[in-house]
């Protein structure tokens, strides 16, 4: 997946994780690091694998094959929340911030125009569920919320999210 190790090395992924890292260097609530993306990126490939919907989500998308759609998954989930810091500074949407930015840097790792649009859909749709969703705008959404140790968290009863968290009362979902 040396499209995947781009966007990570990517200047401008590095440094809206580093601005997001300091921002969040003090939250009591789930930090949008690294390994959250990580977490995400790999819950969503589990969620279409079960699903049984990676075939007809290759050719629903007009992708070359697996490798593809294996790497259009993980684009999504690692950078799903990178616009989270302009959120912060401006109260701008993350997720429209997050679809601009990773535009920019999945055209430099050699994605297509295609597979941007694939990605940057589902980065738009994943902060709230709706019925004209996207297969993946929906298992990006599930896989976010799926991604949080929201059972042993300690800011369970200050988190607004908490209550409707899958993760809330079972150890391990995936």
């Amino acid at each position: 997946m040396e499209r995947i190790d781009a966007i990570v090395r990517d200047p401008l992924f590095q440094e809206c994780l580093a601005k997001t890292a300091e921002i969040e260097k003090e939250r009591e609530f789930c930090k949008h690091d690294l390994q959250h993306f990580v977490d995400v990126a790999r819950i969503t490939y589990i969620l279409i694998l079960e699903s049984g919907a990676l075939w007809s989500f290759i050719r629903d998308n007009d992708l070359k094959g697996t490798r593809e759609a294996k790497e259009v998954v993980y684009a999504a989930g690692i950078l799903h929340d990178i616009g989270r810091w302009r959120q912060y500074e401006t109260g701008e949407d993350h997720s429209a911030v997050g679809a601009r930015y990773a535009g920019e840097i999945m055209e430099r790792a050699g994605f297509t125009p295609n597979e941007i649009r694939i990605v940057t859909r589902a980065i738009l749709e994943h902060r709230e569920h709706g019925d004209q969703m996207t297969l993946l705008g929906e298992l990006l959404h599930r896989a976010d919320n799926l991604s949080r140790a929201c059972h042993e968290c300690s800011a369970q009863k200050k988190c607004y999210k908490f209550p409707t968290m899958e993760t809330g009362n079972l150890v391990l979902i995936y």
